[in-house]
């Protein structure tokens, strides 16, 4: 005697087979890239009084990612000779410079061999002040994209 299938379990079957046709329809989804500003200034001297370089821009990344763009504008203020910045995301690293009181706006990416979710930007300054001794003062914050 032939077995009846219930009309419920036709309609199951029909509706995972709707389901898998809608999910195959839709592309997969790609994370995101995002981008995040940059602000870092270092200050030394008596009591760190005197500013010495800002660096401001963004960075810009996909978390876990290999690679991360950024533009950074780099000033230097009360320093001697130079003022500098250095992005460092995995195992990229880029540096810039310039000099006395310049601006300069530096542009690149950074190409890791391996993924990474944030880069630490540091700005590093000179003075004499006070007295003779010449000091070197660096400030590094994170920044995650």
């Amino acid at each position: 005697m032939p077995q009846v299938r219930s009309s419920r379990f036709i309609r199951l079957l029909a509706a995972g087979a709707a389901g898998a046709t809608a999910v195959a329809m839709f592309p997969a989804v790609s994370a995101q890239a995002g981008t995040s500003s940059i602000n870092v200034s270092v200050k030394g001297g008596y009591n760190n009084t005197h500013s010495l370089g800002t660096a401001t821009g963004t960075v810009t990344g996909t978390t876990g990612s290999t690679q991360a763009s950024y533009s950074v504008t780099l000033c230097g203020q009360s320093t001697y000779p130079s003022a500098s910045v250095t992005i460092q995301g995995g195992t990229a690293t880029a540096t810039h410079t310039v000099y006395y009181q310049n601006c300069e706006t530096f542009t690149g990416d950074l190409v890791s061999s391996y993924g990474f979710t944030n880069v630490q930007v540091s700005v590093s300054g000179s003075t004499f002040y006070p007295g003779s001794q010449y000091t070197t003062y660096t400030k590094t914050k994170t920044v995650y994209f």
